[in-house]
């Protein structure tokens, strides 16, 4: 017989981690319905939407009460009620460039806040949002659409309500091919894993979320992208950190682009830039 060694054990292990994400997507693929897995194109911006059947919402507009729905009923998975089950318990704050800290000096310590992190990993390592979650009694969003990281969130408990998508870069749901990338998240790929794009607005909508109190968006340079499909006029973020060190469209442009949406710039971090609404800055966020 030959010898067990440390590389086995560790392909031992990956195939554990990935057959528990294929059965955990082949139970939702069985509970909730194909998502019209035959077309592979991200609908165009300017595409006219489809009529949607009930399990098929690609080309939905993102106002489309039906896709609300569906979202709500169907992907959105509930705040856990059961303890935390972390690999670090006695840890406070467990962000990369210290984003959290960051983020509460601003906020000056608000409680009850919401928040939405977009790429949220296991819930966990390198979690900006897991703080205000665990330190400060925030509810929350977590968006992450690499499905080995998604499987490991919902074994932490969080007491945040989660989603299995990528952010859709046009109005319309879509389908689109993501190529997962370990703990960092993934982008998008010609070839690789299947997986819902959701409009953003659709989600928060879902939740009936009007305010959103800090945004974390990290999904591998399409923040801008996802940011335009935004209604400004229908959604406010009193507090944004975005990754800025992949955009293709420069920090620069980001800058404008939300400035001219009435967008307060507040100072780049080691890979982010952050960003503050001004009617909500005199009143909960102090400079940087």
């Amino acid at each position: 017989m030959w010898p067990i060694t440390f590389r086995d054990k560790m392909m031992f292990v990956a195939i554990l981690v990935m057959a528990s994400a294929l059965s955990y997507l082949a139970g939702e693929g069985a509970f909730r319905g194909d998502w019209n897995s035959q077309v592979k194109d991200l609908a165009p911006a300017n595409a006219t939407p489809r009529s949607p059947t009930p399990y098929d919402f690609k080309g939905a507009d993102q106002e489309d009460p039906k896709l609300i729905e569906y979202i709500r009923r169907q992907l959105l998975v509930p705040p856990s009620v059961h303890p935390y089950k972390l690999a670090n318990p006695k840890g406070v704050h467990f962000s990369q460039f210290s984003q959290s800290k960051i983020a509460n000096e601003m906020l000056k310590g608000m409680k009850d806040g919401f928040f939405v992190e977009v790429g949220a990993a296991d819930g966990e390592s390198l979690s900006n949002s897991i703080f205000f979650e665990r330190e400060l009694g925030w509810s929350g969003l977590l968006v992450e659409a690499t499905p080995a990281n998604f499987v490991a969130l919902q074994t932490k408990n969080r007491k945040a309500y989660s989603i299995y998508a990528a952010l859709a870069v046009t109005t319309f749901a879509s389908e689109v091919t993501f190529a997962a990338s370990g703990a960092f998240g993934g982008k998008l790929a010609n070839q690789g894993i299947k997986v819902k794009g959701l409009p953003f607005f659709s989600i928060l909508r879902a939740l009936d979320v009007k305010i959103v109190d800090f945004l974390s968006l990290d999904i591998e340079s399409f923040e801008v992208k996802v940011l335009k499909t935004i209604p400004w006029d229908k959604i406010k973020f009193r507090l944004m950190c975005i990754e800025v060190n992949h955009i293709p469209e420069g920090k620069e442009f980001l800058t404008k682009f939300l400035q001219e949406k009435g967008y307060k710039f507040l100072g780049f971090g080691t890979i982010d830039a952050w960003y503050a609404l001004p009617e909500l800055l005199n009143t909960s966020v102090k400079p940087w």
